[in-house]
């Protein structure tokens, strides 16, 4: 998460009496005759200090569409910069909080709105979920990014002292400057996501072991911090977090969930779209949607099975897949909202999102760069690494606890010449035995480690070194 704040004209000009973080959101405007006279000097001192910026109206009862043209002609924005509604006032009704949202959307479309309330008006008050591009909740009595709401969530104010502070529900200022440009090149986002979706290489990407079978270790796991476990719902959100979508999704790894989150939102459809979560088989399965026709949906999704191959139906990679869109097998679809307002191409002939059905949508190939590599940063395990170098050396020759980071380290170890001449020959095998344990040792006494320091059994310290050398990263 990234930290931030939100001023008004309490505060300095230059904003020297508070801590700039990662983005600052400024009251510009409030009903249709005030403006905050400090905000174009607060925000170039939050500019000059590498935050992104934002601007908020606080919304009054009356004309919403002359609160929006004086909003946005007053306010000291310019392109890339966030806009807010701030509904706290209860003579705003919903209907009219909705109406501004639209104005200011309709008057500057290339900048994100936000709707900003408390918790008590998203949970009593609203009556639509609807926020524009996303929320921004105030929730003073829950922990900074775990405010007590099911709706995503963009930005959080968890408390007013010293002063109103936030949390934005990205990994990076990298992330939030990217989202709050918009889409590069008028992309739209549903675009963007089918193209990274596509990006990802079909193949296993798991580890065979003959007592577990498949182990559901998975560099997808690791990214969404729950690994070792089914993974075809976190391979779907992974795919939005890579984009900077993910406030749009729920975090979830069950179908069922995802399923219910969608119908209690009015996301829901029992038709294909791009880009959305099709539930298979009553909970049992999910891929994403990536084209479709009158006769089939055409979806590539993780932990699932290469079309033709016999897994013991455990799943082992990303894969994908056509089925008959009438098949009893296929229950219906999450259609996310996205950001940007732009509506996939959809069968629904009654989107919820509002648009335009069509016969049938075949992804075209690429037309901007993937949001991230399309081959991932490999992962190797520490904890499944020591098993591995305990396990293997007293088993079977050529036994593999854990053959996918072995054959990583073991790769590294022999392009460092760890290996001696006569033993080369184990040096690709996957297990970690006492040629890998010896190789290991003299990759540690390089690193001046001795002792049992240099016993051949891998360390966070030795390990990370010989990641950062040979592109993998070390994860626990």
């Amino acid at each position: 998460m990234l930290h931030g704040i939100d001023v008004s004209a309490y505060q300095s000009s230059t904003l020297n009496d508070v801590a700039v973080q990662d983005f600052v959101i400024i009251k510009a405007t409030e009903g249709v005759s005030y403006t905050n006279p400090k905000q174009s000097a607060q925000a170039a001192y939050a500019r000059a200090h590498g935050a992104v910026v934002g601007f908020y109206h606080f919304a009054r009862p009356g004309d919403m569409q002359a609160q929006a043209e004086f909003f946005v002609q007053q306010a000291a924005s310019v392109d890339g910069d966030i806009l807010a509604i701030d509904w706290e006032d209860s003579g705003v009704t919903c209907a009219q909080k909705d109406a501004l949202l639209k104005a200011v959307k309709a008057l500057r479309p290339t900048h994100k709105v936000l709707l900003y309330c408390g918790r008590d008006f998203w949970l009593n008050i609203d009556t639509t979920s609807y926020c524009e591009d996303g929320l921004w909740i105030a929730d003073y009595s829950h922990p900074a990014g775990s405010p007590a709401i099911q709706h995503p969530w963009t930005f959080h104010q968890y408390s007013q002292s010293p002063i109103d502070q936030d949390v934005a529900n990205f990994t990076s200022a990298a992330a939030l400057q990217t989202w709050a440009a918009g889409s590069p090149s008028g992309v739209p986002n549903w675009r963007t996501l089918l193209d990274h979706v596509e990006s990802i290489p079909e193949k296993i990407y798991e580890t065979w072991t003959a007592s577990d079978g498949w182990d559901n270790h998975t560099e997808f796991g690791v990214e969404y911090g729950e690994d070792g476990v089914s993974w075809c719902v976190i391979f779907n959100w992974d795919m939005y977090h890579d984009c900077g979508f993910d406030a749009i999704v729920p975090k979830t790894d069950n179908v069922n969930s995802f399923t219910s989150w969608a119908k209690a939102r009015g996301q829901w459809s029992l038709y294909p779209s791009v880009g959305a979560w099709v539930n298979f088989n009553d909970g049992a399965h999910t891929e994403i949607v990536v084209g479709f026709d009158s006769q089939n949906v055409y979806t590539k999704g993780g932990n699932s099975i290469q079309t033709g191959a016999v897994d013991n139906g455990q799943g082992n990679g990303v894969w994908s897949h056509t089925n008959v869109r009438t098949s009893s097998k296929v229950v219906g679809y999450f259609a996310p909202r996205f950001a940007d307002g732009v509506c996939p191409p959809t069968a629904d002939p009654a989107d919820p999102r509002g648009g335009t059905a069509v016969a049938s949508y075949t992804w075209p190939g690429a037309v901007n760069t993937p949001a991230k590599p399309s081959t991932p940063t490999p992962t190797v395990s520490l904890s499944r690494l020591v098993k591995a170098a305990k396990t293997d050396p007293t088993a079977k020759q050529g036994h593999q606890t854990y053959k996918a980071g072995v054959e990583l380290v073991e790769a590294a170890l022999l392009a460092e010449g760890m290996f001696a001449k006569a033993d080369k020959k184990y040096a690709k095998d996957g297990s970690f035995g006492k040629v890998t344990v010896e190789a290991y040792k003299r990759w540690q006494k390089r690193l001046h480690f001795s002792g049992k320091d240099a016993d051949g059994i891998p360390g966070l310290v030795s390990l990370t070194a010989l990641g950062k050398k040979h592109g993998f990263k070390v994860v626990a």
